[in-house]
């Protein structure tokens, strides 16, 4: 995929869809998993019952940790595959494009090339989500 300048990127802590653009509206995407679980979802391994958790605390304690790393190693797959961007929409449900911009904000050159951050909808399809990335940087329509 050649880089283009500009990209649109909806998240949440499941996924993010990437939507490079150049100046003529032509777009490559691309999407990047994150791996994380959510509260109440089937874990990999189901813990026994016994002292060490019976009430939740340490188990929980471990989820939460083993969630915080999940995502912590997303947000620096997402860093590091922004690079090359010369400007950068996130978009997105929740609060996942919040902790990317942080990560993103530690870099002062990343930090100058975040345009905006902007709540979407969980429900867009990716056509809709590439239509957003368009209007957003003033690309014409293909």
């Amino acid at each position: 995929m050649d880089q283009k300048p500009f990209v649109g990127v909806w998240m949440d802590h499941r996924q993010a869809f990437l939507f490079w653009a150049d100046e003529y509206a032509n777009i490559d995407s691309m999407t990047v998993k994150s791996g994380y679980q959510e509260e109440g979802e089937p874990t990999e391994r189901l813990a026994k019952p016994g002292p060490s958790n019976a009430g939740g605390g340490v188990a929980h304690a471990s989820l939460e940790h083993r969630r915080e790393e999940q995502l912590k190693r997303y947000y620096k797959r997402l860093d590091k595959t922004l690079r090359p961007a010369e400007q950068i929409f996130l978009f997105g449900p929740g609060q996942a494009k919040k902790g990317l911009e942080s990560v993103l904000k530690k870099d002062k050159g990343h930090r100058a090339r975040i345009r905006k951050i902007e709540n979407a909808d969980k429900k867009m399809t990716t056509p809709q989500m590439a239509a957003k990335v368009r209007q957003e940087f003033g690309l014409p329509r293909t």
